[in-house]
């Protein structure tokens, strides 16, 4: 359980990215027991109908070697005025660093997060980018309940595609891959002139193709 959380450089220089005219604050974690992870809009709107109170959104920051991000993010106001966030972590964590932002309330349609490096390795960014795209196709779903979404054919194949780039770059970096380094997918070319190369133009051209795709 993590006890105190420290304001790092980085974490201050996305903080002040985000702009928000409220201050961060660090509040306390204490999952309802029926609470899914994941799903805080959901969660909060539960607590709300059985204990009252209200729902606050804004941005959860999170860090960790490689890049800090912000993840839009609702918590639970008791009548006191009080935050708390009721969603489950995994791992687990008894306290947030939370945002309030009342600019972007939930609609029903995912809102892209925040992210930035923390510089400790420059494949960082490419977690960023596959991060930023992931993202992206998200505001192209469809949410059926407070589990499931769902696009169109086209959509869904380009969201998997991205999702198991992003998958094999955190586990690459994780084990200390570099820019330079070989490839994870065994082709024995570094990573810049195989998986990583050209990326930022290959998202361009993606992001592209699924807006068309859903006009």
């Amino acid at each position: 359980m993590t006890n105190s959380i420290e304001i790092t450089a980085p974490i201050q220089q996305l903080i002040n990215r985000i702009g928000s005219e409220y201050a961060h604050e660090i509040i306390k974690v204490a999952p309802e027991p029926a609470a899914k992870p994941g799903n805080s809009y959901d969660n909060v709107q539960k607590k709300i109908a059985s204990d009252g109170g209200s729902i606050v959104y804004g941005w959860a920051i999170s860090s960790d070697e490689f890049t800090c991000g912000a993840e839009h993010y609702a918590v639970w106001e008791d009548r006191d005025g009080n935050l708390t966030d009721i969603t489950p972590h995994h791992p687990a964590v008894d306290q947030l660093i939370f945002i309030p932002d009342d600019r972007y309330p939930y609609e029903g349609k995912h809102i892209a997060g925040i992210r930035m490096s923390t510089g400790a390795n420059p494949l960082a960014d490419h977690l960023i980018l596959l991060s930023d795209m992931k993202d992206y196709i998200l505001k192209y779903a469809t949410r059926l309940d407070d589990e499931r979404i769902n696009f169109n054919t086209y959509t869904g194949n380009m969201f998997n595609h991205y999702n198991a780039l992003l998958e094999n770059v955190q586990l690459f970096i994780q084990e200390g891959g570099k820019l330079g380094s070989p490839c994870y997918c065994g082709s024995g070319k570094p990573y810049s002139k195989c998986h990583g190369k050209d990326l930022a133009a290959a998202i361009a051209i993606d992001k592209k193709n699924v807006a068309k795709v859903n006009e």
